[in-house]
């Protein structure tokens, strides 16, 4: 008699074990949903929205749907995430702000580094510096110079306190010794404006959103990131070239679930979404957003988000940013 909840505890365990790769194997059987957590139109709704269409074309018999679930500066959709099932059926359309967001906000509901999961990095796009023609440098260590003659009086402008263009000013500002006021706006179009206009003088942005303006004439392009020249602006050189070793930081995106995801589940989310972005259209796509698609395993996207968190983490703490 007593070796009878004996066998039964024994029965439990193995149809549990059996019943996790039947579940992965079988996995998805329903909608995969993709939570952006910022408004429809902005680039990282549009980037979700391509991985999500070219997951289903590339993926006969899956489905996954986009839903916007704004505010916070992102982390009422990111916060949403990190609290659902880790089932695989819920993941974030994540971005820079994911891994410094906890940095920024003194009462964030979640921890990026506990409570998401690397499933894969989408792409990334290169920054670049953009100067007014009211100044006369064309190149990185012009501006550097300039910079440093005139103390204090250049303003770098940005969207507002904890973008990415702030972090990035940041970041250049401690790796070059200058002294320059960051003037925050609410939103990028206003900065534009000021910035062709020469009331402010430089600006970091994006190549998506800074490609018009350079080719137009309106702006000057001083540098852009990243360890090789831009396919579309390819007469631009680096900042490693001119002589600013390592200054890579980008805009990226990727996707990220729950913590505690089973293994084979993530496996497979691995290979739905690394075989949307290895499809040619979804490599044009992102090309013409001036973008770099990247994929790969959940290590290699986990690795990179971790480093991403050290450098924000510091150049926060340095610059003694807060979002309120």
């Amino acid at each position: 008699m007593p070796k009878f909840p004996a066998l039964v505890l024994a029965a439990c365990v193995l149809g549990a074990a059996l019943a996790a790769p039947a579940r992965a194997q079988s996995f998805p059987s329903q909608p995969i949903k993709l939570i952006v957590p910022f408004a429809p139109g902005g680039g990282v709704d549009i980037v979700g929205r391509t991985i999500a269409d070219n997951a289903n074309k590339q993926n006969p018999g899956v489905s996954v749907v986009v839903e916007n679930r704004t505010g916070a500066g992102g982390n009422v959709g990111s916060t949403s995430v990190a609290k659902a099932a880790p089932d695989g059926y819920t993941l974030l359309v994540a971005s820079n702000s994911n891994s410094y967001n906890n940095f920024l906000y003194a009462n964030m509901q979640y921890d990026a580094a506990k409570d998401l999961q690397a499933v894969m990095q989408i792409g990334r796009v290169p920054m670049v510096l953009l100067v007014s023609p009211s100044i006369p440098p064309k190149s990185v260590a012009e501006v550097i110079a300039l910079a440093k003659a005139q103390p204090g009086k250049l303003n770098f402008g940005s969207g507002g306190n904890g973008t990415a263009e702030h972090m990035v000013y940041e970041l250049f500002k401690r790796r070059t010794g200058i002294d320059a006021q960051h003037i925050p706006y609410r939103g990028g179009a206003q900065v534009y404006t000021d910035l062709i206009g020469g009331r402010i003088q430089l600006m970091f942005n994006n190549q998506l959103g800074a490609t018009q303006y350079i080719r137009s004439g309106q702006l000057r392009a001083a540098g852009i990131t990243g360890m090789a020249r831009s396919s579309q602006l390819p007469d631009l050189p680096t900042f490693e070239e001119q002589g600013i070793k390592n200054f890579t930081a980008s805009v990226w995106w990727g996707l990220m679930g729950p913590s505690g995801m089973p293994a084979p589940v993530l496996a497979r989310l691995s290979q739905i979404f690394n075989a949307a972005i290895n499809s040619a259209e979804m490599k044009a796509r992102l090309e013409s957003l001036g973008a770099q698609p990247v994929g790969g395993t959940p290590e290699q996207f986990a690795a990179h988000f971790a480093a991403e968190r050290s450098t924000w983490q510091q150049v926060i703490k340095d610059a003694n940013i807060k979002v309120e």
